[in-house]
């Protein structure tokens, strides 16, 4: 990003804004981790499965009761590994999922600058961005190393366009690096590159004009098939190996979770391809569910709809369809992680369609961006978990309490290498260490690993750290655990915060 006179005050801007939002949900996000607002599902399986990784041990995680690669494989986490050698935990992988996710406004104003041909005109796509409710509400819900594919996923998408091919590459290895999914989003964005590059030769061999420049652009139009071609075939192959061989491998000859997630259309990949395109109405009826509807509309108004108007949203169309027809409820609610690739391919595709309208009449595009800035502060206000935002004071930030203390002092009674089993919400204040369990695990099968499987040996267990209030259904398990024939004895207890300890 080259910084000129002209251009250097809206630098500025875009480094304020970036700022701003990278405070904002910094301390946030910080105070929600020390708040007890995070749970074991799903903060405390990645921070447990770092410090495994950090540790040099097998990352076995017990609260998933999975390989820490045995579900998903998230390379991008072993950069984090020497962080954690420092003392790294739950708070560091919140502030560093804020910063990157933050930092995806430079690309943003970048793709934006390019085909605006005005660094302000950028602003406006930058600061519609890091005021998207789907990327706030991501950014609130815990650490995913899925969210961390939007930036490089924009820089990559800014660096094709510049013919960046070594800067290009990058990106699509840290972008596939964040999970095996992506690896669909980049084979849409080689196919994308294909298409668009033989489009333009096709066009310059009509062309009546032949001159050394066209040459030039001849060769240039050759290279970017060969890119495109390529990163079809890498991110093919990634895709296999990791869901053909690292996920089998971690889970001793088990595969990827796709079992009951598609009902109707199969349990494996090839099965709900030829579904799919076997039984549209059965597609169909998924994509058309009222909960779906809800999804289209929290993703595309922010940006008016803008994003349909442009083919780059094929990149990205396959994984909407994924999310759309899961049973999984969560993939298609805005609110959450697995939304990530298609907020990036929004953007490039909202600021595509915006560059061609200013192409054609340049005073429609001014009004395009000012409707967009205008939309982007409206659904921020009525969607976003922001402090403009209406969902702010619900609860969905934990604020202290006195609760909190009494939680501090009993963890204060728990070994650092000791067994627990603890209340989710308390499990991510103890992840650093070989065992430790979501309650009831692992005296009772619960949210563990294949279904076909037994928790570990509950003998392994040590500390029971248990909110009382929040017991449930397995209040009779747990008082026959610490009662005078159980196997633990109550050191802690105090406003229904119990602590635990196997008798000796």
């Amino acid at each position: 990003m080259k910084i000129t006179k002209k251009n250097s005050l809206a630098v500025w801007l875009l480094l304020l804004m970036i700022g701003i939002y990278s405070w904002i949900f910094g301390s946030l996000t910080w105070a929600q981790q020390s708040n007890f607002g995070t749970f074991g599902f799903d903060m405390g399986i990645y921070d447990q499965g770092i410090w495994l990784l950090s540790r040099f041990y097998d990352p076995f995680v017990t609260i998933r009761g999975l390989n820490f690669f045995g579900h998903h494989v998230n390379l991008i986490t072993l950069l984090f590994v020497p962080f954690y050698w420092l003392g790294a935990g739950p708070h560091f992988l919140y502030l560093a999922e804020t910063l990157i996710l933050a930092m995806g406004a430079i690309p943003v104003w970048l793709i934006a600058r390019d085909r605006f041909n005005s660094s302000w005109g950028a602003l406006i796509p930058a600061a519609s961005y890091l005021l998207y409710p789907s990327l706030q509400w991501i950014n609130w819900w815990h650490f995913h190393p899925d969210a961390l594919i939007i930036t490089p996923l924009l820089f990559a998408w800014w660096f094709q366009s510049r013919r960046a091919w070594p800067a290009f590459f990058i990106s699509v290895l840290l972008a596939l690096s964040c999970k095996e999914d992506a690896a669909i989003a980049i084979f849409m964005l080689g196919v994308l590159i294909v298409i668009k590059t033989f489009a333009g030769w096709k066009l310059k061999r009509h062309s009546s004009e032949a001159t050394q420049g066209s040459n030039d652009s001849a060769a240039q139009i050759k290279s970017c098939l060969y890119v495109g071609a390529f990163i079809m075939l890498i991110s093919t192959g990634w895709w296999f190996i990791a869901t053909k061989l690292i996920i089998p491998w971690a889970n001793t000859g088990g595969g990827p979770f796709y079992a009951d997630l598609f009902p109707g259309f199969g349990n494996d990949v090839r099965s709900v391809i030829i579904n799919i395109f076997s039984h549209p109405d059965r597609l169909w009826d998924a994509i058309v569910s009222d909960d779906c509807m809800v999804y289209y509309t929290k993703l595309f108004v922010p940006v008016i709809f803008l994003a349909l108007l442009s083919p780059e949203i094929l990149i990205g169309l396959p994984q909407l369809v994924v999310n759309t027809i899961s049973a999984h409820g969560y993939t298609h609610d805005f609110k959450y992680h697995y939304t990530s690739i298609i907020i990036a391919v929004i953007f490039i595709s909202t600021i595509e369609a915006v560059g061609r309208v200013g192409k054609r009449y340049r005073p429609a595009m001014w009004c395009l961006l000012i409707l967009l800035g205008f939309s982007a502060i409206y659904t921020n206000i009525q969607w976003s978990p922001s402090p403009l935002g209406k969902a702010y004071r619900t609860g969905i930030w934990v604020q202290p309490q006195e609760k909190h203390d009494l939680l501090r002092a009993a963890l204060q009674k728990v070994p650092a290498d000791a067994g627990v089993t603890a209340t989710y919400y308390i499990v991510p204040q103890l992840t650093h260490r070989r065992l430790i369990y979501e309650f009831p695990n692992p005296f009772r099968t619960a949210n563990w690993g294949f279904a076909d499987k037994n928790p570990d040996n509950p003998d392994d267990v040590d500390f029971l750290v248990i909110d009382t209030g929040l017991t449930g259904s397995d209040k009779s398990l747990y008082q026959r655990l610490i009662g005078p024939e159980g196997d633990f004895e109550l050191i802690f207890s105090d406003c229904g915060i119990e602590v635990a300890k196997r008798r000796e």
